[in-house]
């Protein structure tokens, strides 16, 4: 990985951060960097080599539901392989949402349910209160990649819920 990689590792965290998602560290300091448009930063997430970066995006759209107005018009605009990976990820948020709604609704006080667009052929996000959608979304990534990915969204989870603990959440608002 170059230095220059690294740079831009770091100004996305900031970026990040700015949209109060603070999970992500990486070993530079924070760099000189210009805000990013809502847009940019989810296609920035969705396009990055490191799974971490584009995993970003569900604590992303767990913290801001409001951005889910932009993913549909993203989609579409977007490279397939990339599209692929931003529906996957808002599909994994919207399902932990109602998994997590009540603890959710501790830090962030009322918040808007994030949209189903992508899950129709999964059950429906209520269903056993996420529960459901979640494992056949991980069932079915899996069959694709091979990759546990229950195991991740659970991680996920825990660390925006550790952020939102350390007190990160409401203020922001």
């Amino acid at each position: 990985m170059n230095g220059s990689h690294i740079l831009d590792n770091a100004a996305l965290a900031s970026a990040l951060a700015d949209h109060d998602v603070r999970h992500l560290r990486v070993s530079e300091a924070k760099t000189e960097w210009s805000p990013l448009d809502i847009t940019t930063l989810i296609t920035t997430l969705a396009r990055h080599p490191q799974p971490r970066f584009r995993e970003a995006l569900i604590p992303l759209f767990l913290r801001h539901p409001d951005y889910s107005a932009f993913v549909p018009e993203k989609v579409v605009s977007l490279e397939p392989v990339t599209a692929k990976i931003l529906c996957h990820m808002y599909t994994a948020a919207v399902y932990l949402q109602r998994l997590w709604h009540g603890t959710l609704g501790l830090y962030l006080g009322d918040f808007p349910l994030l949209p189903d667009y992508f899950g129709q052929t999964l059950p429906p996000p209520d269903d056993h209160y996420g529960e459901a959608g979640l494992r056949a979304l991980a069932d079915l990534q899996k069959q694709e990649t091979g990759y546990e990915w229950l195991k991740t969204y659970q991680s996920v989870i825990a660390l925006f819920l550790d952020q939102l603990r350390l007190g990160y959440g409401k203020q922001a608002r």
